[in-house]
């Protein structure tokens, strides 16, 4: 039997700060001795994003990808997800959202204008990285946001709008510096996380894994002139062909899964939290679209 993934049981007075940003109520909180505080955002009823936002982080740190601590808790009796903050406000350090980078970055770019938000294209993003760190650097960092395509690939992440991914900006002996792309976060959105066991059963059974992979829409447009945002798995696809140096090592670390990796991660969540049939879904989902990734060619 495997250990089940803690759950962090929140005191009342937890709450210390009321965060805005985002549509989902959620809080500031700490934990003692932890120099970090932790985000806690519930979890809308009827849905997985509790599990999914666990699952996907630990893929990343699978795949050594740069991404959030998160952890499964449990506030007043209500379900949702805390995640560990990696900004060090007491050390200087802030983000930059990708929004923000790409007004500075890109003409006209509205920073505003969250949906439907066509500028936040793949070729403006690389752009303005590229732009924002020196030569030595830039490759590392766009090989990171490569990563991050891969796992919302994965895990089918329709959520990576321009608020969903940021740099981090830290203290130096010029004043203050932009240090690196920050860890992936926000990954509620994914593995089906919306649907109803029966719907599951219905997709695996008649619709079509694969079909309903290709069906969402994520929040980086492939084009500026597109009408919606790229498919997740299809714009790892379409993306690992036009910038092959960026995404060559995620797709031969993809290769190198072991084809039961992720049973491990997923039967960890609890029973009550994650049905069987949730689980099996979501291994289902993931085989596809791993199998969807190899056969790229590196």
């Amino acid at each position: 039997m495997l250990e089940l993934y803690p759950v962090l049981n929140l005191e009342v007075d937890s709450p210390e700060v009321i965060e805005q940003l985002g549509s989902k109520p959620k809080f500031w909180f700490r934990i003692e001795g932890d120099e970090q505080p932790w985000l806690f955002k519930f979890t809308r009823e009827n849905s997985g994003e509790d599990w999914s936002e666990k699952i996907a982080s630990e893929i990343a740190n699978l795949l050594g990808i740069k991404a959030a601590t998160v952890e499964l808790a449990l506030f007043e009796g209500k379900r949702g997800c805390a995640s560990k903050s990696f900004v060090r406000t007491t050390h200087g350090f802030d983000l930059i959202h990708g929004s923000e980078l790409l007004a500075g970055r890109v003409l006209g770019y509205d920073k505003d204008k969250r949906w439907h938000q066509s500028d936040h294209s793949i070729g403006n993003i690389i752009t303005a990285i590229e732009n924002t760190f020196p030569t030595r650097r830039r490759i590392a960092e766009l090989r990171m946001l490569a990563g991050f395509i891969v796992l919302d690939a994965i895990i089918c992440n329709t959520d990576r709008h321009h608020d969903n991914w940021a740099l981090l900006r830290g203290p130096s002996a010029a004043g203050s510096t932009v240090r690196e792309i920050a860890p992936s976060f926000d990954h509620a959105s994914s593995l089906g996380r919306e649907l109803r066991d029966e719907r599951r059963h219905v997709v695996q059974e008649q619709a079509g894994l694969m079909r309903y992979a290709l069906r969402g829409r994520g929040g980086i447009y492939w084009s500026s002139n597109d009408e919606r945002g790229e498919n997740p798995l299809l714009l790892a696809v379409k993306a690992s062909a036009k910038y092959p140096s960026y995404f060559r090592p995620w797709l031969q670390q993809v290769r190198e899964l072991k084809a039961n990796c992720f049973d491990g991660i997923v039967d960890r969540i609890p029973p009550n939290w994650m049905s069987v049939e949730a689980k099996r879904f979501c291994l289902a989902l993931m085989r596809e679209t791993v199998e969807k990734l190899r056969a790229i060619p590196v």
